[in-house]
């Protein structure tokens, strides 16, 4: 499956999922599937910092693999991309996000097909829209499962296509679930600390239920505590986390204890 993407090209940086076509002595040529199906070349140099002796040890050709975008001159239709250049855990997140892509489009299509329409037409009226209201179109469908239709309606989305599309929404796409984590350091003074801790997390956990948050605490080492907040719209989160935390903060203090919040690196 190639995703498509309004630009023309990828730019400098940018991660992307690829198939290997073919191996040779000195590198690997390959298909963009996550941006237009575009070719591009994966030079042996940029495969590993070492020296690579046999490049077949390192890919293999009808794989899919995220590379980095390295060089794009769009006069001459070339992209050299690399390997030893992105990070492990960027790999993760471009297969993650293509995934997620992948998921879009085979739901948008069934709509598609329903209202004769093509892939091309499915990503101008559809995709592309939910990309440029939203950041990315997997995250406009999992909001719209919990704010309803409104929220295609809202990035211009054709009446014909909500009505169609929105029930396949809510058959095929599942919310995801995110979630920012903190140490919380809370102490209180004199007898019956313990006990004013775990009114003080009751308190927080209502807290975080009236704000619509799902939150996890667990026990590091006195005074320290896990918190993950969680919830399936990461900007929601963002804010709502904060709003969770700063009353929390207010009534610790209150209480007569000590607080203080770290966020933890994901």
């Amino acid at each position: 499956m190639v995703i498509l993407r309004k630009e023309k090209f990828p730019y400098v940086g940018m991660n992307v999922v690829v198939t290997v076509d073919k191996l040779e002595e000195h590198g690997a040529y390959v298909t963009l599937d996550s941006f237009n199906g575009l070719h591009g070349y994966l030079p042996i140099n940029e495969i590993a910092s070492g020296w690579v002796k046999n490049i077949h040890d390192y890919v293999k050709e009808g794989r899919k693999i995220p590379l980095k975008v390295i060089l794009v001159d769009p006069s001459k239709n070339q992209i050299v991309l690399s390997l030893k250049k992105i990070s492990s855990g960027e790999q993760e997140k471009t297969l993650s996000q293509w995934n997620k892509e992948k998921k879009v489009e085979a739901v948008v299509m069934v709509a598609a097909k329903a209202l004769g329409k093509g892939k091309e037409d499915a990503y101008r009226e559809v995709i592309w829209p939910l990309e440029e209201k939203y950041g990315d179109a997997y995250t406009a469908l999992t909001t719209a499962l919990e704010a309803g239709s409104d929220v295609l309606k809202k990035a211009g989305i054709p009446d014909q296509w909500v009505s169609t599309l929105y029930p396949l929404i809510e058959r095929h796409v599942k919310a995801e679930t995110v979630a920012i984590s903190f140490r919380f350091n809370l102490f209180f003074e004199g007898k019956g600390g313990i006990n004013k801790v775990k009114e003080a997390f009751s308190r927080f956990e209502q807290l975080a239920k009236e704000a619509g948050l799902k939150v996890k605490i667990s026990y590091l080492s006195a005074p320290s505590y896990l918190v993950k907040i969680s919830n399936t719209n990461y900007k929601e989160l963002e804010a709502r986390s904060q709003e969770l935390n700063e009353s929390f903060a207010e009534y610790v203090k209150k209480s007569g204890g000590l607080l203080s919040i770290e966020r933890m690196k994901s």
